[in-house]
């Protein structure tokens, strides 16, 4: 005890930068956490979370026998999966703004990938249309100038999930990119200069050098990534639905809006258990893709 009390004391001036940042982690993440009895309660705001008539896994049970559950499921692991698939574009940017060797070049490409993260999902989804519009979109304004016949994209049930996945990789691989340029920009050079006096190209020193020492923080970023692979952007899905593909984008977090906020009713039983369901397959998810990383001699997280 008096040797922690001593270490305390020590380090006393990091604990107290710390401390603003685990106060907001407190009360912004861990206490709320105690709202998810609802999920196992009928809900009543006039009694109290403590008053509230305890129902066990009512709420569950309904979730799994509702007609939409299973169409939830499968359009949110449709959409995550093709999200899985660019997992590498993030690195591959990286790789590549790495070989650029004049810096305002670098600077002027890094800045124009990082731009579309600060843009907001009602700007994206408004360029989309701009783009894809039946009638005023660009890419229709193209196709019928070439004696082509306008398509209505952004109503076609066969290509929904791949605009969304692609606005999703525009707007997020430039950010995603700067961890794997700050793992690289860690390497040691004298690796390189071995290389290259070895006789190695640039590919090969990418294939052997590069990719080994940024694989710990690949397989980081994998098992973070795994953890909302069964949620999706529920700003950009809500501004992407429409009539005709309305059942494709029928996902968790549209439902529950749609259930607990949009409709005024008071379903917050329902939509907390459908959360708390979220949240249950997203931490099984990360303790599983966490072992698998430890298994094969690479630090997790855990």
């Amino acid at each position: 005890m008096a040797a922690k009390l001593s270490r305390l004391w020590k380090y006393r001036f990091l604990y107290l930068l710390g401390l603003p940042g685990m106060a907001i982690l407190f009360l912004f993440h861990y206490l709320p956490m105690g709202s998810l009895l609802m999920a196992f309660e009928d809900y009543d705001p006039w009694v109290g979370l403590i008053h509230s008539p305890f129902v066990g896994l009512k709420h569950f049970a309904k979730l799994f026998n509702d007609s939409k559950f299973y169409l939830m499921l499968w359009n949110t692991l449709k959409i995550s999966m093709l999200s899985l698939i660019t997992f590498p574009a993030p690195i591959i940017l990286a790789l590549l703004l790495n070989e650029v060797r004049s810096s305002a070049y670098k600077k002027t490409i890094q800045t124009a990938v990082y731009l579309p993260h600060f843009l907001s999902w009602t700007i994206v989804v408004s360029l989309t249309f701009f783009l894809l519009s039946s009638e005023q979109g660009l890419i229709n304004k193209i196709i019928v100038s070439t004696g082509g016949q306008a398509h209505a994209f952004l109503f076609d049930k066969s290509i929904i999930y791949y605009i969304i996945v692609i606005q999703s990789v525009w707007k997020g691989v430039g950010w995603g990119s700067i961890v794997y340029l700050a793992a690289i920009a860690g390497i040691d050079q004298g690796l390189y200069e071995a290389a290259r006096i070895d006789g190695a190209n640039k590919f090969q020193s990418i294939m052997h050098i590069t990719l080994p020492c940024i694989l710990p923080t690949v397989a980081v970023m994998l098992i973070l990534k795994m953890g909302s692979i069964i949620s999706v952007d529920f700003e950009q899905v809500l501004l992407m639905t429409n009539a005709l593909v309305k059942d494709k984008l029928e996902v968790f977090e549209v439902y529950i809006y749609q259930n607990g906020v949009k409709s005024g009713s008071t379903q917050f039983s329902y939509t907390t258990a459908i959360g708390m369901f979220k949240s249950v397959v997203s931490t099984i998810l990360v303790i599983t893709t966490n072992r698998i990383v430890s298994s094969n001699g690479m630090k997790g997280i855990i």
